[in-house]
Order: C-alpha cells, then structure tokens, then sequence
C-alpha cells in the first residue's frame, strides 16, 4: 500500500500558513502529520511525504502538494487539516462526498476519541481533492477556535490523534509484529529506493538550490537526516559549508531510513 500525506498549508507565518486559534494549524498539521507517516511506515506502509513547506502564493502551495502526490501512482493521498469557524468536530472531505471506507473510519475513531463526528462531505471544490489522481481525502481534525476542541486535543494529544487517523487508513488497529516486518523490509526498501528516484527528479527539476547549512533554508524533509549523516561523520562541510544539492539530500534522506529500518 502506497500512501501520499501532506501536512496542511505552509509552515506557521509564512505565506499559504493555516489558521491561528486557540491552536495553530501549521503547527498542529505537522505535528500529527509527522507522526501518522510514522506510525503507517511502522505497519509496512510505503508513506510519500507530499507536504510543502514554503510557497510565493498559495496555488503555487497547492499545486506542489499536487505535483508531489501525482509523481507515482498512489493507493491514497491524504491531506491534514484542522477547521476553524466556531464549529465542533472532525470531518473529512472526499471528491463528491465518496463514501472511502477510509474517510468514514476516520470520523468513526476521532468520535470514539471524543470529537462530534461531522460525518463525510463533498470537497469536489477543494483543490488538492480535485486534482490528485488517487484517491483522496482531506481531514479536518478538529477546530482550533474551539475550546473545548483545542483542549480535548491537547489532552489526548498528536500521538494518539494520528494512530486514530492510521487505524482508518488500514483498517486496523494491529501493529505489526516483529515478524511480519521483516518480511516485508526487502519490499519496502525497493519501494522506497523507486520513490526517491522519482521525488529526486522532480525536486531537481524545480529546485537549483545548494545548501551549506541545516536551516530554515534546507527542506523540512531533508533536515534531520542530514544532521543525522553529519553527526555521524557520513558527510562533512570544507569549510564553506556543505555544499549539498538536491540528490545529495535525497542520499542523505536513502541512507538515514535504512539506518531506522535496520535498527
């Protein structure tokens, strides 16, 4: 199974960020995104990260995410999002109200979570519902201009929120055991090496960029793995900094995941 998840909007203050409450979408998107993509990974699913952190306008935001999500062929894109508006609960949004198994099973946990279900709604008019080729959906979590949301939220926490929204997308609530991953390692790992080769060709084709630090400047999806290959004296700076490219951050990001899966 192969599963595109973008973490909603920009990052926070920056342009295309989402809304600001008790909550801060951006924030919330990432932190409960990060962690479904985790948690799927965990269970065998093959994850293709389609968020996008920075953005002139907000339909060049839109069609990144896009972009991202139609480079290979997923089983299911979707999309995190927190609501706002004053209302009360989780609901998701699917191209013309398509009842996905998925998107009900979503709602169906968030309520047994405590949210109020809002049910499955037509999001046909939504952009990154409309034109990503999988099937999709777009998950409203809860609002953040809500009290009793935002704090239910807090207090079950992003952890839990995201294994609610992984037992929708597979269908259970079983992690895998030790056993079945590692039968299925060899699967992954090709999988992976197939999907990196082709973010690395778009990411090189829409981004010239050389990066010598790890910072704001450096993509979110890149940062930590690059770190982690600095720290581990894989790459080292000349003294200018690191001077890595598009491929060599995909290399870094190769290397970093292997060194999860294997551990």
């Amino acid at each position: 199974m192969v599963v595109g998840i973008n973490c909603g909007h920009t990052v926070s203050g920056t342009v295309g960020c989402g809304a600001v409450g008790i909550l801060n979408e951006s924030d919330e998107t990432r932190n409960v995104g990060r962690r479904l993509e985790e948690c799927l990974r965990k269970r065998g699913v093959t994850v293709v990260d389609c968020t996008n952190d920075h953005a002139a306008t907000v339909s060049e935001n839109l069609s990144k995410i896009v972009a991202m999500a139609n480079a290979q062929r997923l089983d299911l894109f979707v999309s995190v999002h927190f609501n706002s508006g004053g209302g009360r609960g989780c609901e998701v949004y699917t191209y013309g109200a398509k009842k996905l198994a998925q998107a009900e099973r979503v709602c169906e946990n968030m309520q047994s979570l405590g949210f109020v279900n809002r049910g499955v709604k037509d999001g046909s008019g939504l952009y990154v519902v409309r034109h990503t080729d999988a099937a999709a959906m777009l998950v409203e979590t809860c609002f953040v201009d809500t009290a009793s949301d935002a704090e239910l939220y807090k207090k079950i926490g992003a952890d839990t929120v995201a294994k609610a929204i992984a037992d929708a997308i597979t269908g259970t609530k079983e992690e895998l055991t030790m056993a079945q991953y590692e039968e299925l390692k060899q699967m992954i790992a090709a999988q992976d090496a197939k999907l990196n080769s082709i973010q690395n060709a778009l990411a090189k084709s829409q981004n010239k960029m050389i990066y010598n630090y790890v910072d704001k400047n450096m993509p979110e999806w890149a940062r930590e793995a690059v770190k982690w290959c600095a720290d581990s004296g894989i790459i080292a700076g000349d003294g200018n900094g690191l001077d890595l490219d598009d491929n060599k951050l995909w290399t870094c990001v190769v290397l970093y995941r292997l060194a999860l899966k294997l551990k």
